[in-house]
């Protein structure tokens, strides 16, 4: 790890641990909140940004990008900061064009560069053509609509690395529950709008699952209220639901909570037709043939997933899924300090070698 790196990461580190920064809100969701401001206290005190850049950038030479383009129409903010990092910490000039996460990016960028020369919170209606200039690499992050326009208008010459929409679940085999708060915390933190929030959950036994299901919609009035639109959206998938239940019924109708929003599936068989949006989508059957049908289904876009109780570690890693986790661990992401850097291949000695062996 160089000098500058180290100078860099203290810079940062200072930013953390500034009482201001503790008064910087990332998410209106108290839970939330909280655990944002945790991970970055996590990060101020601990020595994760050192060893994590010896591990990923020490260990071979690499050129990081002259200037990176951040495009965030997420919902996470510590995925935004740690894309930041990453093109920071390895020397990039850094321009973010973001939709929710402003106020805190805008601090940041001024603590680490107050004359505003190398890292940038660009004006929402900046043109494209200004955005680009003098970028060698954009990183779009967000929905599907998202990825394919910047992939429509970034230049070829340009780097693209998009960070695109994901799914992840929860597998629980056997006949032991995870602590609620367990399930609730990995379901519910960032309302469930991030790449790293399960959108079912596997179980292996009907009634484990009807037992979690009954412990569920007993909680979901008290759960954190969800958006007016996202519990609209809801409220109609959920009639939806208790439609199709009336003519093909499943193990128990799809149960909706008007004052939170948040609401519960329970099926025997995998049809994401029958998820409910927001909420907890259990389905109860074979563990491992619904892993194969979930990779499926949507085949390249599994992420994280979190399990409990006795698994098979060949299913699981046979799932198709790049992260598994613990229950209650599904959004503490590793960091990664690589992610825009290129490599450098060096091939002096093959080819010495390759010589050598030719002449012989």
């Amino acid at each position: 790890m160089t000098e500058e790196i180290r100078q860099r990461i203290r810079a940062v580190k200072t930013w953390l641990s500034d009482p201001q920064t503790r008064k910087l809100l990332f998410s209106a969701d108290p839970a939330t909140q909280s655990f944002c401001q945790l991970r970055l206290q996590w990060l101020a005190d601990s020595n994760a940004l050192e060893n994590q850049a010896e591990k990923d950038l020490g260990q071979a030479p690499w050129l990081a990008p002259e200037q990176v383009l951040i495009i965030d129409d997420g919902c996470n903010p510590l995925s935004v900061l740690d894309t930041f990092l990453a093109a920071c910490l390895t020397g990039s000039r850094v321009r973010i064009k973001t939709r929710h996460h402003r106020e805190w990016l805008v601090a940041l960028c001024r603590h680490l560069d107050p004359g505003n020369t190398r890292y940038d919170v660009v004006c929402p209606g900046l043109s494209e053509a200004a955005l680009l200039h003098g970028t060698d690499t954009v990183i779009p992050a967000g929905n599907d609509a998202l990825i394919r326009h910047w992939r429509a208008v970034t230049p070829p010459h340009i780097r693209l690395i998009e960070s695109a929409t994901k799914i992840s679940a929860m597998a629980i085999c056997g006949a032991d529950l995870p602590a609620p708060e367990l399930i609730l915390w990995d379901t519910c933190l960032f309302s469930q709008q991030v790449n790293s929030s399960p959108r079912f959950i596997l179980l292996d036994s009907p009634m484990i699952a009807e037992q979690l299901s009954i412990s569920l919609t007993q909680l979901l009035d008290e759960l954190p209220r969800l958006p007016e639109s996202v519990r609209l959206l809801q409220m109609a998938k959920n009639k939806e639901l208790t439609l199709r239940h009336i003519l093909t019924p499943e193990l128990k109708p799809a149960a909706y909570s008007p004052c939170s929003g948040w609401g519960i599936t329970l099926q025997r068989t995998f049809d994401p037709e029958r998820f409910l949006p927001y909420g907890f989508n259990l389905i109860a059957g074979n563990t491992e043939e619904n892993l194969k049908r979930a990779a499926k289904h949507w085949p390249g876009q599994l992420e994280t997933l979190s399990y409990h109780g006795r698994t098979d570690p060949a299913a699981i890693k046979a799932s198709r899924f790049t992260r598994y986790c613990a229950a209650g661990q599904m959004h503490n992401h590793p960091l990664c300090l690589s992610s825009t850097v290129t490599f450098i291949t060096d091939e002096s000695k093959a080819k010495v070698t390759l010589t050598t062996q030719q002449d012989m």
